[in-house]
C-alpha cells in the first residue's frame, strides 16, 4: 500500500494535486490511499500519531508553517518519506535540496510534469528498499537501511551494528558474509580498515596515521596502512 499525503491551504490547488496524483495511480487503484490537508499543523499532528507516508505533496507557502519547515521536522526525525514540492515560485529551490526533496513542482503544473515527479519519487523509493539488509536477532528479524550502518564490530561470529541513531543491532553472523552482502548492494562504501570492523565510508570524518575516525568512535588502523587507505577513501569520496 502506497500512502500520499497532499497538503495545501489552497482548496482548489488542494484538489488539482489530488486529481493529478489519480490520474497518475489510476481512479481505482486499490494500492494507493490518500490523506488530504489544508494546514502544515494538520499533517504533523497525523505523522505523530504515527501515520507514515510514503510520499508527500506539500505546497511551500502556508500561513504558520512553510511547507519547507515540515520537511525539514521530518527530516530531523529521521522520517525518509519522498517529499515534492509544489509552488509559485522557486525562491525555495535551496531550502528543497536542503531536505533531499525529490522534485520541485512550479504551480501551474502539466499532467506530464506531476507525472515525471511522481516517477521520480517511486524510483527513490525502490531504490531505498532495495538497499535495506536483515539482521537475525534474539527477538526475530531487524531490517536496516545500509545508509543507517556507521560501522560495524565483531567478536567472534557476533556482530555490533552502530547505526546514526545511537542504537546498536547484534547479530550472529560472520564479518566476511556481511560485507560481501553489503558490497553487492552498494560498491565501495563499507570497507574493512582492520581486522573485526566495517566502516561505511560516508560516515568517516577523517583518517589518521592509526585509526580513521568515524562518530564516536576510532577505527584502528593497522601499522603501514594508513597511506592506502586514505588513497582508497579520497577515490571513493571524489567518485560520488
Amino acid at each position: 500500500m502506497l500512502q500520499i499525503a497532499i497538503c495545501d491551504d489552497n482548496k482548489e490547488d488542494l484538489e488539482k494535486i489530488h486529481q493529478a496524483a489519480i490520474a497518475y495511480f489510476g481512479e481505482t487503484n486499490p494500492n494507493v490511499k490518500y490523506y488530504l490537508y489544508n494546514t502544515s499543523f494538520d499533517l504533523l499532528d497525523d505523522i505523530e500519531k504515527h501515520n507514515v507516508f510514503d510520499i508527500l505533496l506539500l505546497d511551500i507557502c502556508m500561513p504558520g508553517m512553510l511547507g519547507t519547515d515540515v520537511a525539514a521536522e521530518l527530516r530531523k526525525e529521521k522520517l525518509t518519506s519522498e517529499i515534492v514540492f509544489l509552488t509559485t515560485s522557486d525562491e525555495f529551490a535551496i531550502e528543497a535540496f536542503a531536505v533531499n526533496a525529490a522534485h520541485y513542482l512550479l504551480k501551474p503544473f502539466t499532467q506530464e510534469q506531476f507525472d515525471e515527479a511522481m516517477i521520480r519519487a517511486q524510483d527513490r523509493i525502490r531504490q531505498r528498499n532495495s538497499r535495506r539488509i536483515p539482521f537475525r536477532i534474539r527477538s526475530g528479524v531487524r531490517v536496516v537501511e545500509i545508509d543507517n550502518i556507521i560501522y560495524v564490530e565483531s567478536n567472534g561470529h557476533m556482530l555490533a551494528v552502530h547505526l546514526q541513531d545511537g542504537d546498536v543491532v547484534e547479530s550472529r553472523q560472520t564479518l566476511t558474509t556481511l560485507l560481501d552482502t553489503l558490497e553487492s548492494l552498494a560498491p565501495g562504501q563499507f570497507v574493512s580498515p582492520s581486522k573485526g570492523y566495517i566502516v561505511n565510508q560516508k560516515s568517516i570524518r577523517s583518517v589518521k596515521s592509526t585509526y580513521v575516525d568515524i562518530a564516536d568512535a576510532q577505527i584502528p588502523l593497522p601499522k603501514g596502512k594508513y597511506r592506502q587507505f586514505q588513497e582508497s577513501y579520497f577515490d571513493y569520496i571524489f567518485s560520488l
